[in-house]
């Protein structure tokens, strides 16, 4: 089989799968696209070495580059040549790669016995060309068969023009079976540029080597053979070759044939080469020959090279062709000026056709080879729809993919030799497909990348921003391309040591605090740093995030619960004295006064504090609340201001900012000011004098811009003349003093409080409260509150917990809230307080308490059940308890329906 010598090899590691190798075939079907690679079937390859060429041409002309190349026989030879006598065939492009006087010189050099002139075999085949159409033997038009690539294509692809092929060898084959002939021992070696020859020589078994130009001089160099050094040397032949030299060049058949045999019309000989070749002489020619008609040639000289063999594949020349044509049209010329030498040919080769057989029996039909399958119309379909083929526009023929058109490409595809992602056209609208996720992708995260609220800045691997986000160019003040550039040293004030450590060794970092020198001056803020790396793992840069210590002190707020939720609406009562702290308190929200809350623990201090932020301008800042009295004396002044890493045994890494700093632009409430050490009360005076403070174990000063509010519940101005409190300090905090009475100071607002409570905390602990017994609205508001309103909202807390069936008892309430009391309260209705008199009214006991609220839930469920008709379901909703309830309090009063 002709699959047994690969002429052609594959670098699939060189192969781009440009297809440029299925383009420039004329099979097309030896090569398989359908993988990542494109992939070579010898079988139906027919050796033009036009891939490899291609190959090389798109690798820059270096060969070792291209994926493809050229397999001839040299390596073989080089290691037979020692042991056999050699005899070599130089064809007739020799003389367009060498010196051919000093390259027969070099074979003989080599260790080769005799050089023989293929020119000389040629002469033969004009000979025998002749004779078989002056004999009418041969079936007309006859086909030259010198190129071996063209009779491969005739067997694969146009088997009906085998019996045109001429029974005659090529050139290399005459000349073969003369030398054979005259050697019989000895091996023959063929030196020429057609890869090809390497399966005609096999087929035939007369030459055993053939070796590409390309090979020769590898041979030559690496035995330091040297042409130019050499003498000239000459042809083995009994008689030099004559007009035949020039069988090289296309058209040589026809000007040789013409010279021997001038009678001949010019016109009976057609001279073709090339891919036109391929693409439509041949399958022209078959039709004419169907057709029958009548100016059909009498030879055809075709050559698959366009230059002829001066430029095959195995060449080591880079000869432009009219140089190769004077070449050999020189050398042609000078063959044939000695009419004694022309005389002698005409001898040999009249002797020599008549000793010798050069017919070649047949020519196999290979056509089962290169049988494809041709896809239906639905097949066809569906293969340009995975193309994206869907419109008349879609179907380009741009030939981009290797085939001359849209069906030659889906027919390839439908055999398994290629694949619908080299169509041109589905690449380029992938490609647009991609290019557009691409572009959504890029707006995706560029949306995301200016939307982050922290500031992002990209690094190159020098430390200069190559990207920055809109967050980044408004906390610096830089304009998006102003910052580009930038080193970060000069960024960070000249100081970035974990920068610098992240691009040099990757190390990345958390949350460290730098300074940041921005347009309109400097801004205090943290940094975090990644090393961005290659697919290698090599630092490429860094992506370091960037917030400002005031935004990192509003998200602390914000976690910690740092916001102000009150309102003066949420003051509850209608005693004039609370009233006119609340006009006091609405006065001092409209400025930046300081403020000094004085009322008892529990009074809602608080509450107050946190109404005027949010009734204030600052009400969208922070506010910050500390109890001075919690605070261990040492613990102070890092809770008020703060301290820097390494300030003391303990202190977090990357250190930490006080309450100062955490409610810059907003408010800081000091409650149980009175306890505040005396020695930190200085601390406090003058960062409230200066607006800024100094970390412990800080050298740098931080402004800060806080409203202060202090509250307590002692008499400052009595702690200043017991030396307890600074007077200075005092007088800086009681700017706008405001009084909270006690809850005791206004009774009447008690009932109204208590309701509040029961209604808002029954939503929240999810209890539904239907009923509150009279005796618990008198006996809450006689009780003294000692905890104020704290301890009133723990009571109801208590009351709802333990109300049964949505109803509020006397049993509900603290045992210290009833048992102890000698005063009853008519809740407001009466005008004050009134004795509670003796018997079972001030039901002391408590059995006794408990059957007189029986007696009374009895009469109310009996109402309700006369209101509603007796019906139990619109009873239950109507007293506000389940059907169930409503049947066990039935069955426990002996209530009958």
């Amino acid at each position: 089989m002709i699959g047994l010598n690969r002429i052609i090899g594959i670098n699939e590691n060189n192969c781009t799968n440009c297809h440029q190798c299925i383009a420039v075939c004329p099979v097309k079907m030896c090569n398989n696209g359908s993988g990542s690679v494109v992939k070579f079937n010898s079988e139906v390859c027919i050796g033009c070495g036009r891939c490899v060429g291609t190959c090389i041409k798109s690798h820059g002309g270096v060969s070792d580059k291209a994926a493809r190349f050229a397999i001839d026989d040299s390596q073989q030879f080089i290691e037979d040549l020692p042991h056999k006598d050699m005899v070599a065939l130089v064809a007739p492009s020799a003389q367009c790669n060498f010196d051919l006087a000093k390259m027969i010189s070099a074979l003989r050099q080599v260790g080769i016995k005799y050089v023989y002139d293929v020119s000389l075999g040629a002469e033969l085949t004009v000979a025998l060309y002749h004779r078989e159409v002056e004999s009418g033997s041969a079936k007309l038009p006859l086909i030259s068969t010198s190129c071996p690539a063209i009779v491969r294509y005739i067997q694969l692809m146009h088997p009906q023009l085998i019996e045109n092929l001429a029974p005659i060898g090529s050139p290399v084959h005459n000349l073969a079976v003369y030398v054979k002939a005259l050697h019989p021992e000895a091996e023959l070696v063929l030196f020429s540029p057609c890869i090809e020859k390497t399966k005609e020589i096999r087929m035939h078994n007369l030459v055993r080597y053939n070796v590409l130009y390309q090979s020769a001089q590898k041979i030559f160099d690496g035995q330091d053979i040297y042409l130019d050094l050499l003498p000239d040397g000459g042809f083995d032949n009994c008689v030099p070759a004559g007009i035949a030299t020039n069988f090289s060049i296309p058209g040589g058949l026809k000007e040789s044939y013409l010279y021997h045999y001038p009678e001949t019309p010019a016109s009976l000989i057609a001279r073709v080469e090339g891919s036109v070749v391929f693409d439509s002489y041949l399958p022209n020619l078959q039709d004419a020959i169907n057709r029958g008609d009548s100016h059909l040639p009498m030879i055809v000289d075709v050559l698959s090279c366009e230059k002829g063999c001066n430029a095959g594949v195995g060449c080591v020349h880079n000869t432009v062709r009219w140089e190769m044509e004077y070449m050999v049209a020189a050398r042609s010329e000078q063959s044939i000026n000695d009419p004694n030498a022309n005389q002698r040919l005409n001898e040999f080769i009249a002797d020599t056709i008549n000793q010798h057989d050069f017919r070649i029996p047949s020519y196999e039909d290979f056509s089962s080879l290169a049988q494809i399958d041709i896809p239906s119309e639905a097949e066809l379909k569906d293969i340009y729809e995975k193309m994206l083929k869907f419109e008349e526009k879609d179907f380009r023929n741009c030939a981009a993919c290797g085939y001359n058109s849209c069906y030659v490409m889906a027919v390839a595809i439908h055999n398994g030799l290629n694949k619908v992602q080299n169509c041109h056209l589905y690449q380029e609208k992938e490609l647009r497909r991609d290019q557009q996720a691409i572009e959504y992708m890029h707006m995706e995260l560029s949306s995301v990348f200016n939307a982050m609220n922290d500031a992002l800045i990209v690094l190159d691997k020098e430390g200069r921003v190559s990207q920055s986000n809109v967050a980044a160019q408004k906390i610096t003040g830089y304009a998006d391309e102003a910052i580009i550039g930038i080193h970060i040293l000069d960024l960070f004030c000249g100081k970035a040591p974990y920068t610098i450590k992240l691009l040099e060794t990757g190390e990345s970092y958390r949350d460290r605090e730098m300074i940041i020198d921005g347009v309109r001056g400097k801004i205090h803020g943290t940094a975090s740093g990644e090393p961005r790396v290659d697919e290698n793992g090599q630092i490429t840069g860094a992506t370091i995030i960037i917030r400002s210590i005031a935004r990192v002190q509003v998200l602390l707020n914000k976690i910690s619960g740092a916001q102000a939720t009150f309102i003066f609406d949420s003051v509850i009562g209608e005693d004039k004295n609370l009233k006119n702290s609340v006009r006091l308190a609405t006065i001092a929200s409209a400025n930046d006064s300081a403020v000094l809350l004085q009322a008892a623990s529990g009074t809602g201090k608080e509450v107050f504090a946190q109404a005027i932020h949010n009734g204030s301008s600052r009400r969208n800042g922070p506010f910050v609340a500390i109890n001075c009295a919690a605070l261990p004396r040492e613990l102070v002044g890092s809770e008020l201001f703060g301290y820097v890493e390494g300030a003391f045994t303990g202190a977090r890494r990357g250190g930490r900012p006080g309450k100062f700093e955490l409610a810059n632009k907003g408010t800081l409430l000091l409650d149980e000011i009175g306890d505040m050490p005396l020695e930190q009360q200085g601390m406090l005076l003058r960062a409230i004098q200066e607006k800024a403070i100094l970390r412990v174990g800080g050298d740098s000063l931080i402004n800060v811009d806080v409203r202060i509010i202090a509250a307590t519940n002692q008499d400052l101005l009595e702690l200043v003349g017991q030396g307890r409190f600074r007077a200075d300090l005092y007088y800086r905090l009681n700017v706008v003093q405001i009084s909270i009475p006690a809850l005791k100071d206004r009774r009447p607002d008690i009932k109204l409080l208590f309701e509040y409570f029961v209604k808002e905390m029954s939503v929240r602990i999810n209890k539904q409260i239907s009923m509150i017994d009279n005796e618990v609205i008198n006996v809450v508001p006689a009780y003294g509150w000692p905890g104020d309103i704290r301890e009133l909202q723990n009571v109801v807390e208590r009351t709802l917990l333990l109300a049964e069936d949505g109803h509020i008892t006397l049993d509900c309430l603290p045992r210290e809230i009833v048992a102890d009391q000698d005063v009853g309260y008519d809740g407001g209705h009466g005008g004050g307080y009134q004795e509670l008199a003796p018997g079972p009214s001030r039901l002391s006991n408590r059995s006794t308490r408990k059957a007189k609220a029986g007696e009374k839930e009895k009469e109310r469920i009996m109402r309700a059940l006369d209101k509603c008709g007796g019906n139990v379901s619109q009873t239950a909703t109507e007293l506000g308890i389940s059907r169930n309830t409503l049947y066990r309090k039935m069955r426990n009063y002996a209530i009958s329906n």
